[in-house]
């Protein structure tokens, strides 16, 4: 079974921004220092590339929940939370 993976991108003090990422169930990935936002966005759709070719789905992670009650799209999808444009 695939296992999810979640992100969050953090500013810090110095103007520079961490990208953190958490496999479940608790191995925590961490790449500092991005020079602008945009660079660390830029790597998180490298990791999307990565962990879609795993079969790992990636989320962002929310700043009020835990990784473990985030909602992943397809459990979006099936609980009509997310909605397809037509």
């Amino acid at each position: 079974m695939p296992r999810r993976v979640f992100y969050r991108i953090s500013d810090r003090p110095d103007g520079l921004f961490d990208a953190i990422t958490t496999i479940e169930p608790d191995t925590e990935i961490r790449r500092d220092g991005f020079g602008s936002l945009a660079e660390a966005e830029e790597w998180v759709d490298g990791l999307r590339i990565l962990m879609a070719a795993l079969g790992a789905p990636v989320a962002q992670e929310s700043g009020s929940a835990s990784p473990a009650s985030e909602t992943t799209p397809e459990d979006a999808l099936r609980s009509g939370q997310l909605r397809t444009a037509r």
